[in-house]
Order: C-alpha cells, then structure tokens, then sequence
C-alpha cells in the first residue's frame, strides 16, 4: 500500500504517519470505545492498531489490514511482546477487496494512503468495500496530505483535497461529520448513514 511518495515518516518497522501528527487528536476524533472493533486499512507499521487495541480493549478487536506480510508479521512481533492480544493481521490489497465480514467495523481508519494508490481510478471500490465492513452507522477516518506544495511529502499532483474526498464519499452514503487541521495533514470523519 506505501508507495515511494509516501508522507510518512519511517521507523525501524516501517512506515509510519503516526507521529506526523498529534496522535492524541486523531483518537480524540475517532472516538473509539471498549468493545469497538476498529480497522486500521494500510496500516503499515500498525502504530494506529497498537494504539487502539489499549482503547478498545480485551473486548475490542483492532484488524491491521495491509499488502505486506513482512508488515504484519512485524506487528504480530511488537503486539506479542507488548502483551497485546486483540489485534490481529490481515494480508488485504484494499484496492480491491477488504478480507473482513459484512457489517462487521465500527471504525476504520485509513491514514496516509489514499494518495499511494490510483485513487480516482479505485475509489469507489474502496469507498464500496469500507461501506460493505462498516456497521450501520459505523464511522470512516481519513487522514491524507494537505493539497498544498511542500519538501515533503508526495508531489501535489498525487495528494487529494478534502472536497474530492468527500464527493467519492457522499456517492456511497458517507456523510462528513468532521474535519480537522493535523498540520501537515488533515483528518475528515465520515459517518454511514443508516439504510
């Protein structure tokens, strides 16, 4: 899922948008509860999902979805030796299908991205599978790059404003509830409507 574009900052496992941003914000807007279930699509070096696995708690389930084995297997590791226990991997090109059950998220998240892939091209796929694993109701984060020329980060022509965010969105239902400034970045929360 990471392209060589990508505005994330590396670690020693891997790429990761986590402290690009105050990280407290972004669960502050995701507003995860115990019990959720919370999907962490491209999740790269799975600092969202080791986070929120402490939130959603042994009642909860964190899926870290991602492309790359050598990825997941790395999140397996760090989760195994920080006593975690409810988060589990799952190897998933979310371009095209999402390996997780029906009506079965409350939250997914997809941070640093979106701009990696074809997005006009895939967007309603993926707009589509996220739809499909969402509960009713359920609520979409995502977190891109600013559409605005810096050093850093994808080339502007590779980065997707909010508003065209929102328009593949509302296509599937999804209704803006919310939209912060991360700095480099921003965040748009969407909720499902319910059917």
């Amino acid at each position: 899922m990471h392209g060589k574009h990508d505005c994330r900052n590396g670690s020693r496992r891997g790429p990761s948008s986590f402290h690009m941003q105050d990280p407290a914000l972004v669960f502050e807007k995701l507003d995860l509860r115990e019990g959720d279930t919370f999907l962490d699509l491209g999740c790269g070096a799975g600092d969202y999902s080791l986070h929120a696995a402490g939130i959603v708690g042994e009642s909860g389930r964190v899926f870290a979805v991602d492309l790359w084995e050598e990825m997941l297997d790395k999140i397996r590791d760090d989760a195994m030796a920080r006593g975690i226990h409810n988060v589990y991997p799952v190897i998933s090109d979310i371009q095209n299908k999402i390996e997780a059950p029906d009506k079965s998220a409350d939250i997914c998240l997809i941070s640093h991205v979106l701009h990696s892939m074809d997005f006009p091209a895939k967007a309603d796929r993926l707009f589509g599978e996220v739809r499909r694993v969402l509960k009713a109701g359920g609520k979409l984060a995502i977190v891109e790059c600013k559409k605005e020329k810096s050093s850093f980060g994808p080339p502007i022509e590779l980065r997707i404003s909010p508003e065209e965010l929102e328009r593949h969105a509302n296509k599937f239902k999804f209704n803006k509830t919310g939209r912060d400034d991360l700095g480099l970045n921003y965040i748009l929360i969407f909720n499902l409507n319910q059917e």
